[in-house]
């Protein structure tokens, strides 16, 4: 059992703690690894540089390529498959027996909704934000309709490196997200690799890549209006705050791919917002107003299940914000059957004063009782935006100035993990420039490769990629 030193007395701290203090989270992070950990870490790097020179190629299973066109947008949406979901209660997870949902529970959850309309009948329900752009302006495409992945892979596969890079560089440490994986598995390298691999795999098979390229373009158009999620404050531990409106979910008026898609382009996202938390958001559910209709089962397995399965150690705190008795009543009755681990980070809260434990006065939106002046219209994109996504001569100059970056990373975390014990040191100083270096190469590539965002448009999000709210 490793010993407790300077760098990990956080430990003993329960998240809450945190809060109440006003202490970021340390432990088991970058520049606060015990000696312990920093082993496991190399252990894990060691498998995953080995899974990189020997992995088969990832077949793309879920292409938006094709669907960039008006003609198969709406179409396209089903594709993003999560099958199987995993139940709210994910007590299977570790490998224990899964808990099955109380009777009263699948009764309520599965009584019949009013019949949705078909999407003939009403095309709003897969209308794309592309889509609602050519019906108002002149046929021009959002982002250019070629997507090429990085590395210069083929469109139709991926192998486990690309996917691997597209995914670490993002909040600008590949460490950090390394080190994600053995925090959700507890330190268990095995268990972390096989966690990190299976995302990989997913993120290939699903296209995640591709959805950052389209970005909102392809998109349900309706969902982005009417401001369903959106990130528009920080909470006390500097975690971008994401406000869902549960009042303005509405299942019949689009369907569950839809709302896949538009999750998992919020969380890809989100780590663009995170850089300054390890990639943590806090999400706070904005129960006010809502009614029967707005309560939906599906949404929820999916957000866990993205969360749980493919986004470890991304939740920060979930706030469940609650004007309502009868919310209070049902959530008594239903806590009990949630994991302990999702469990510990959900909060409640009725009125700013309870809010405020959490995120400060001045940056809890107005629309919630805060101080802070944000109210939610949603900015569509412009084509203008994006016209440097088909400069191929910019985007081949930046691609290679981040192959290279991320070759000499490889090559000192390599030279790091074969290392003795007395050069770890001075390995590990050179795998910190390194760091620096590919993040600054990421953040070149980056607008080549990813749409501009609603968080570009509102100013949340600088050309440096630094973040203020």
């Amino acid at each position: 059992m490793n010993t407790p030193t300077e760098h990990d007395t956080t430990a003993v701290k329960t998240l809450l703690d945190h809060y109440r203090l006003g202490e970021p989270l340390t432990s088991g992070r970058v520049g606060w690894l015990t000696n312990d950990q920093k082993e496991k870490l190399r252990q894990l790097w060691a498998m995953l540089l080995a899974e990189m020179e020997t992995s088969e190629p990832v077949p793309v299973l879920h292409s938006l390529s094709h669907s960039s066109s008006d003609d198969t947008q709406a179409e396209d949406l089903s594709s993003l498959s999560f099958e199987p979901l995993v139940p709210i209660s994910n007590g299977n997870e570790a490998g224990g027996p899964k808990k099955p949902s109380p009777w009263w529970l699948t009764a309520w959850a599965s009584k019949p909704a009013p019949t949705p309309p078909s999407e003939k009948d009403d095309p709003l329900r897969t209308e794309t934000v592309q889509q609602r752009h050519r019906s108002t302006r002149a046929k021009e495409d959002l982002v250019p309709t070629t997507f090429v992945p990085i590395f210069k892979e083929p469109l139709h596969s991926r192998s486990f490196r690309s996917g691997f890079w597209q995914a670490a560089t993002q909040i600008g440490d590949p460490d950090s997200w390394v080190l994600r994986f053995l925090r959700a598995r507890s330190w268990d390298v095995a268990k972390a690799f096989d966690m990190l691999k299976r995302t990989v795999t997913w993120r290939v098979g699903q296209a995640i890549d591709e959805i950052s390229f389209f970005g909102e373009s392809l998109l349900h158009n309706a969902t982005m209006e009417n401001g369903l999620a959106f990130a528009c404050t920080e909470d006390k531990l500097g975690n971008p705050v994401y406000v869902i409106r549960v009042r303005a979910n509405v299942a019949r008026q689009r369907n569950i791919q839809a709302i896949k898609r538009f999750l998992c382009w919020q969380i890809e996202t989100s780590q663009l917002l995170a850089t300054r938390s390890d990639g943590k958001v806090t999400m706070l559910f904005d129960f006010s107003g809502f009614s029967r209709e707005n309560i939906d089962v599906k949404l929820v397995r999916t957000l866990i299940t993205l969360l749980t399965n493919y986004y470890p150690e991304t939740l920060g705190i979930l706030v469940l914000h609650v004007d309502s008795f009868v919310f209070s009543s049902l959530w008594a009755i239903i806590s009990p059957f949630i994991d302990p681990g999702v469990k510990e980070k959900i909060v409640m809260t009725r009125n700013t004063d309870d809010l405020a434990a959490y995120i400060d006065p001045e940056m809890i939106v107005t629309e919630i009782g805060g101080k802070k002046k944000f109210s939610y219209t949603y900015i569509p994109p412009t084509a203008q935006e994006n016209t440097h996504m088909a400069d191929s001569e910019a985007r081949e100059k930046a691609e290679t100035k981040y192959v290279a970056a991320v070759d000499r990373y490889e090559q000192l975390t390599r030279e790091w993990v074969e290392s003795s014990n007395a050069l770890s040191d001075t390995k590990s100083a050179d795998r910190e420039d390194a760091k620096e270096a590919l993040r600054q190469a990421a953040i070149e590539l980056d607008p080549y490769m990813r749409a501009r965002t609603l968080y570009h448009r509102f100013g949340f999000i600088k050309p440096s990629h630094r973040v203020k709210f």
